[in-house]
């Protein structure tokens, strides 16, 4: 396994001004509100959820309870700065010395602890501090030992990770969600059922690159390769179509062009865009790591979000110059969903543990997870910043038309390889509740063992940690 070797210096730090302006009283009283691992608020699963995960503004509402990613970025200083620091070291101390792993043993409440426990490890190693006075490093190593061992102890055997539930199978089946989109009423989150069939509609862009990227970069890097990310295409007319479009991209004879004197090449703007009618799908699921250290694809989704084109508009610049969207929506000629993971409906067997976005649920955004952190800059400047509905958040990405709004379209273009068919493949099995399209795309796990963060992780492990 390839290994980084961190070396850490400890330096003891004053507390900062910014996590000061938060009282103490209202850190107690979090820890008594939570119930998503077990009905008693008190129990030290709930408290530690609290504890790493939940942010507070300054007037003590409360965020993050059910977020798909730690509300953390790049530059916060929540959980090294006091007093969330040493209220988190001493709710870790309270799991370690307890033995607190084997109170809950349910996989999948296991698997989700684990999950955002190492996106808080990662986000640790990546951290910057605006201070000038401290790097945290000191409180980083003490945040780390900690969570390093606990991880170590909530890891699942690799036969436990198998079996945990395949929800987005369990979501379709609920009924809870249509199974397709119905112009009629767009503003209804669908979810179709022959996703995964190897015979559907819904063909799944080969992640492996030329270049040494794969599909999804962008959301891949972000979350530093903790999640998977697939994108499917499906044509109005079908799978045949769809396989045939990619094949006159792949054929297209001048797919790049010079894109600054430099000699930069872009994606030829001038591509055969796909008809009205498509529709794109991003898929995120869950990567673990199990008992004996190796990362493994698990089955559990966390998100999927849907694009479908009503129309094919002209190619514009993506960016946030226009900001309701309803109007990057009518740009672009798409129409925009999310479903997310919810981990109390997850742990109840509601609906595949899945739920829509409404078109103006606000939240904050944690796909770009560089600059100030929120909640510090609200309270430095007393006032609240500014929040946008989750799928404008998409929208801003993908506003341009047509194949244009499709970032992963230099993965359909020569000198990458043609997008096979897995059809022609005999030796796939033909079982939609198995992931023939990802049993032999490692891309995410081979990514992964790459990152400092991961090298950091076995280095205390290896050390056998404190």
């Amino acid at each position: 396994m390839r290994l980084f070797i961190a070396v850490i210096l400890l330096i003891v730090v004053p507390m900062t001004l910014r996590e000061k302006a938060v009282p103490a009283a209202a850190s107690k009283s979090a820890e008594k509100s939570i119930s998503l691992y077990d009905p008693n608020p008190a129990h030290i699963w709930n408290r530690l959820y609290d504890a790493l995960l939940l942010r507070e503004d300054p007037a003590g509402g409360r965020y993050g309870e059910d977020s798909l990613d730690p509300l953390l970025w790049l530059n916060s200083e929540h959980l090294l700065a006091q007093p969330s620091h040493q209220r988190a070291l001493r709710v870790l101390d309270e799991f370690l010395q307890t033995r607190a792993e084997n109170q809950i043993h349910d996989p999948a409440k296991r698997a989700v602890l684990q999950r955002d426990l190492w996106a808080v490890f990662d986000w640790s190693a990546q951290q910057e501090s605006l201070s000038q006075r401290t790097t945290y490093d000191k409180e980083k190593r003490e945040l780390q030992t900690r969570l390093a061992e606990v991880l170590r102890r909530l890891a699942l055997t690799p036969e436990e990770i198998a079996l945990l539930p395949a929800n987005y199978g369990q979501a379709v089946a609920s009924g809870a969600f249509p199974k397709e989109y119905d112009p009629a009423h767009q503003e209804r989150a669908f979810l179709p059922p022959d996703l995964f069939d190897p015979l559907g509609p819904w063909v799944c862009i080969n992640g492996n690159s030329y270049f040494g990227q794969t599909a999804a970069i962008e959301h891949l890097i972000t979350f530093s390769g903790r999640s998977r990310f697939l994108v499917f295409v499906r044509l109005p007319a079908g799978r045949k179509a769809t396989l045939e479009y990619f094949r006159t991209l792949w054929n297209f004879p001048q797919p790049w062009v010079q894109s600054d004197p430099r000699g930069q090449a872009d994606v030829n703007p001038d591509l055969p865009s796909f008809p009205a009618g498509t529709q794109v799908l991003l898929l995120r699921q869950l990567t673990l790591f199990d008992s004996h250290g190796n990362l493994v694809e698990a089955p559990i989704t966390e998100s999927v979000q849907i694009r479908v084109y009503r129309a094919i508009t002209a190619a514009g610049p993506n960016g946030p110059d226009i900001t309701s969207l309803a109007a990057l929506g009518e740009r672009s000629g798409q129409t925009f969903y999310e479903i997310e993971l919810s981990r109390s409906q997850l742990f109840a067997n509601k609906a595949g543990g899945l739920r829509a976005t409404k078109p103006d649920e606000i939240e904050f955004s944690t796909l770009r997870q560089e600059g100030d952190d929120v909640f510090e800059w609200w309270v430095m400047n007393r006032s609240r910043p500014g929040m946008e509905p989750a799928l404008q958040q998409c929208a801003v990405c993908h506003s341009r038309g047509g194949i244009s709004s499709l970032n992963s379209r230099a993965h359909l273009l020569r000198p990458n390889g043609a997008q096979p068919d897995p059809n022609e493949v005999p030796h796939r099995p033909r079982d939609a509740a198995v992931q023939w399209w990802a049993s032999d795309n490692n891309e995410t796990i081979d990514w992964k063992h790459d990152r400092y963060d991961w090298g950091l992780l076995n280095g205390y492990w290896r050390s056998g940690n404190r």
